[in-house]
């Protein structure tokens, strides 16, 4: 009877069913009606018990350990590809935003240098009219 697997495990590891009750979150009460055979467990609550006490082998068959290791080992992977997924989704927005701000720094001082190049001469000739203009003297009153 599976009960009697679970009571024997649980006694070879000095665990009350209190503990077992913890480890597994199942409730006492539960654990002991499992052992006495007054209820059957459910198959997640007899994996769960059996996981935490390291008896998978006593009580499911070697076929059964093989299917669960697959599909825990399927579950893994996808739930591996999708943090992957969701990591390299992140650094690509990352680096994307690092590239634009770099592009418009870059666009900003290129403009900058463009419009000195095309403008600065511009602006010495204004400058050098306006001081041309401010030394020119009135021949009628002879002010400035």
């Amino acid at each position: 009877m599976i009960g009697n697997i679970i009571k024997e495990a649980r006694e070879n590891q000095n665990l009350t069913q209190k503990g077992l009750a913890e480890l597994t979150g199942l409730s006492q009460t539960g654990i002991s009606k499992l052992e006495q055979g007054v209820s059957g467990p459910s198959v997640k609550t007899l994996r769960r018990i059996a996981e935490t006490l390291g008896i998978q082998d006593k009580i499911f068959t070697p076929e059964e350990c093989m299917i669960d290791n697959e599909i825990d080992m399927d579950l893994e992977k996808r739930i591996e590809r999708r943090v992957e997924a969701r990591l390299e989704a992140r650094l690509e927005a990352r680096l994307e935003n690092r590239l634009e701000e770099r592009l418009k720094e870059n666009l900003r001082k290129e403009i900058k240098i463009e419009f000195n190049e095309r403008f600065d001469p511009i602006l010495q000739i204004i400058d050098r009219m306006l001081s041309y203009n401010n030394n020119l003297t009135c021949e009628t009153c002879n002010e400035k």
